[in-house]
Formats: C-alpha cells, sequence, structure tokens
C-alpha cells in the first residue's frame, strides 16, 4: 500500500508510539496529492496535510481512543473514521479539526449511534468555525438568562439580546448589522430557529438555541463551549 511507505505517514506514526490504535490510524490516511507538476507547490499542500494530520491524532491521542482492534476493523468505524478523517483535513482552522476529533472520540465510545454520528459529521462540516463560536457565546447568555415562568421565548430572549450582539462583535470581530443574518443562515443546520410570532414590534430578528444544539455539542466532547 501507498501508506505504508510514504515516508511522512511513517513518520507522523512515530509520534504515537505509546498509542497503538492511533499508530494504526494513521498509517490509513492519504497524505499524498498525486501527481502535481509543481513540485514546490507538492510539497507546500503535503505540510499542510500533515499538520491538519497531526492536530487530529494529537487531539485523538489526548483524549484516548476507547477502541479495540477488533472495533477498529468495524465497517461502521472504519467508514466513520475516513469520513472524519477527510473532513478534517480540509478545514483550515485547527480548532474546528479537534472538533471533528472530538465528534470520533465520542463516537468511538458509543458505536451503536452511527446514523446520528453522520448527521452530526454533516452539520460540523458544514458549519465555520466562527459560526459555532457565535452559537457558544448564545448558549452562554441563554444559560446565564434561564427563561422566567411568566416569559414567552421573545421576552427572554429581548433581556440578553443586545448583548449577545455585542459581544460576537467584539469577540469575533463580526460587525453587528451582519450577524442577524448570519443567524438567519444558521437556521438550515437545525441547532439555532428563529423565533416566529405575531409580536408587537417584533421584526423577526430573534432566536434560540434549539436542543438539537445541546445533543450536538455533548457529542463534540469538548470543553470549548463554556
Amino acid at each position: 500500500m501507498y501508506n505504508l511507505i510514504n515516508p511522512k505517514v511513517l513518520e507522523l506514526a512515530k509520534r504515537y508510539e505509546k498509542s497503538p490504535v492511533i499508530r494504526a490510524l494513521v498509517q490509513l490516511i492519504p497524505l499524498g496529492i498525486g501527481g502535481a507538476a509543481d513540485a514546490a507547490l507538492t510539497t507546500i499542500i503535503s505540510n499542510i496535510r500533515e499538520d491538519r494530520a497531526r492536530t487530529f491524532f494529537d487531539e485523538l491521542a489526548a483524549q484516548g481512543l476507547p477502541l479495540t482492534e477488533k472495533e477498529m476493523q468495524s465497517e461502521d468505524f472504519l467508514h466513520a473514521y475516513f469520513a472524519t478523517c477527510k473532513a478534517a483535513l480540509n478545514t483550515r482552522r485547527r480548532e474546528k479539526i479537534r472538533l471533528f476529533a472530538g465528534l470520533l472520540h465520542n463516537y468511538a465510545s458509543n458505536p451503536t449511534e452511527f446514523e446520528e454520528f453522520e448527521e452530526h459529521l454533516s452539520v460540523l462540516d458544514d458549519l465555520s468555525y466562527r459560526e459555532f463560536q457565535v452559537l457558544v457565546i448564545l448558549k452562554q447568555y441563554e444559560e446565564a438568562n434561564p427563561q422566567r415562568q411568566e416569559e414567552n421565548e421573545l421576552k427572554r430572549a429581548n433581556r440578553f439580546w443586545d448583548g449577545f450582539l455585542a459581544e460576537c462583535a467584539t469577540k469575533l470581530k463580526i460587525p453587528t448589522e451582519e450577524i442577524n443574518g448570519m443567524l438567519t443562515r444558521l437556521n438550515r443546520t437545525g441547532l439555532y430557529q428563529t423565533i416566529v410570532g405575531a409580536y408587537l414590534d417584533y421584526s423577526g430578528d430573534r432566536g434560540r438555541l434549539t436542543p438539537n444544539f445541546y445533543r450536538f455539542i455533548e457529542k463534540l466532547n469538548t470543553a470549548n463551549t463554556e
């Protein structure tokens, strides 16, 4: 196999000598890019992919991958592994690559939930890291402002929405006038839902996280949601 003689793969595999499962998985990934004509460009792209792979496997090694050899060889796990690895190697943000590793780790711990894993992988792949950060900030505001008995969803959101928008603008460098458009687009993920209803003076620019979001966060197996 090509991967078994690829020196970059062998070099990366040595990094995980104390983690036999991780080392075995490393040897399955393709770090080559085919027959590119420009040798310098080939080297640059190969180095980028190697760095992304290192980030992915470092996170897997840090979390520990609870797999037996038999479980690692199952069709469902290998499908999950190759799909996650492909998404990670096509991702620029190292923070998001670590989220992919967390998702795979969680699936390896709960291998019966394969279809849910595929759905969450698709959602994570579709999200930009900045969109993910917006949702995490909204989570913090929602948790700090639980819905009161006499409140509807809109009244609750009104209590913190300006602060939420201001924090997104400050921390994520998103112009305030663009955040609502970003939130509207996030309806596509099923993690966020615009509040609808015939409320007086309401322009439809508020929303809330869905139960799907909290399930999604749980499956990412990450502490970077506080």
